[in-house]
């Protein structure tokens, strides 16, 4: 049996992005992170689930994830030129932008940092921290109707704290490696509306070309009326900020109130909120900024800012809404995706594993919002739920269409091997 046709012809996108060999090998790693379900997504795993190592030499796949020529960049790209094509998507693009901890456990792995782990909900766990991973990802975000939004992961990049820096390492915080991720990946000329949490909220990716920055700011967060403008004869340099207020001082501007109506996490909510434009912290850049202020049930205000002063409000809080699609494409990713299943302990092999795994993510997410392809690649006739299949719905599918049944345990089983395709 062979892999869904859908799945292999999105995979004809990225041929010239490998040698001929090489091709055959990026065919077998997605194939089998995209089937790969109750298994880990290893090196090895994937050699027992396709029986690759009955066609090619064992140690090739690992040559191929540590020194075959091949660049991660350059897939991003493809992925991203791909999925705008099948989507028609020629205005703006909505980026986020979040990092994400995956644990991992074992000497001389590359990279390593003791991080905080925001999954543990147990006493004390402020105080605790793991060995991890940290990764930068970059993510397209597609709104099929009016808030039901899509998440395309794209890259990613490893940051590594100072203190746990190798010695040929440069450092570069999680801003530079933002930065970095939208200058290697984003169309010239393209407009792009990025999303991001507070973290993100510096000058160097507010004030880009062509680009808009929504996130929000803490509640303490430093905030100033705009300038006065300058009499007549006064002499000096104008005044870059007004007069410093507070987030509750101009919570209590009725006058500035506004009642918004805004469709957010599938539900309509009715909210009254302060409107206007604001000058920011030395940290957020020299430039106005449109800010929204409303209150929590327990009291605790909300701040949340564009860089663009013309936006509609109501869109404004749809579009940060959106973000957290990202942190289910994590919760993905890690639960069913493989992204922290790497062996390797090398930089680059751990690179390109994450990337391969935010690829077969995004084809098969693409998949499941192209009607055509998700009922292609659909194999029990029977089963017809309302709306697009999910990603774990279609890992379940291009199982059954390669024949393997996977088990709590990993105890994979093959009817028959696979007939894989070459490159043409």
């Amino acid at each position: 049996m062979t892999a869904p046709a859908p799945l292999l012809a999105l995979l004809d996108t990225f041929v010239q992005c490998f040698t001929k060999p090489g091709f055959a090998h990026f065919t077998h790693f997605i194939v089998a992170h995209a089937a790969l379900w109750g298994a880990p997504h290893c090196v090895t795993e994937t050699l027992r689930l396709t029986l690759w190592h009955h066609i090619k030499h064992w140690t090739a796949p690992y040559f191929f994830m540590k020194r075959g020529r091949w660049s991660c960049r350059q897939l991003s790209r493809r992925l991203l030129d791909l999925v705008l094509r099948r989507l028609g998507l020629d205005g703006p693009l909505v980026l986020a932008i979040d990092d994400t901890l995956v644990r991992r456990w074992g000497r001389h792995f590359d990279g390593l940092g003791l991080y905080p782990d925001p999954t543990d909900k147990n006493p004390g766990a402020a105080r605790r921290k793991v060995w991890g991973h940290c990764w930068v990802v970059v993510a397209l975000l597609w709104e099929k109707a009016r808030g039901s939004w899509f998440c395309f992961p794209l890259a990613a990049r490893l940051f590594v704290p100072q203190r746990s820096l190798p010695a040929d390492w440069t450092f570069q915080t999680k801003i530079e490696l933002a930065a970095e991720l939208l200058d290697h990946l984003v169309p010239a000329g393209r407009r792009v509306i990025l999303l991001v949490d507070n973290l993100y909220a510096k000058a160097r990716l507010a004030w880009r070309d062509g680009q808009v920055l929504i996130s929000r700011l803490r509640s303490n967060a430093a905030l100033y009326e705009l300038p006065p403008r300058p009499k007549i004869g006064q002499r000096g340099r104008r005044r870059l900020r007004g007069k410093h207020v507070t987030a509750k001082d101009l919570w209590r501007r009725r006058s500035q109130r506004r009642t918004l109506k805004v469709h957010i996490y599938g539900k309509w909510v009715t909210l009254e909120a302060f409107v206007g434009v604001l000058m920011p912290s030395r940290t957020l850049g020299g430039q106005p900024i449109l800010a929204l202020i409303f209150p929590q049930r327990s009291g605790k205000l909300n701040i949340f800012f564009s860089t663009d002063l013309t936006m509609d409000p109501v869109r404004l809080l749809e579009l940060y809404a959106a973000r957290f699609k990202i942190e289910d494409a994590f919760d993905e990713l890690k639960t069913h995706g493989g992204m922290g299943d790497c062996r390797q302990r090398g930089f680059k092999a751990n690179k390109r594993h994450v990337t391969l795994c935010l690829l077969s993510y995004s084809l098969l997410r693409l998949l499941s919002v192209t009607l055509a392809g998700a009922e292609a690649i659909e194999t029990e006739p029977w089963w017809h739920p309302s709306g697009p299949p999910s990603v774990t719905r279609l890992r379940r599918a291009v199982a059954k269409a390669l024949g393997i049944s996977c088990g709590l345990w990993s105890d994979v089983q093959r009817e028959e091997i696979p007939a894989l395709p070459q490159a043409a």
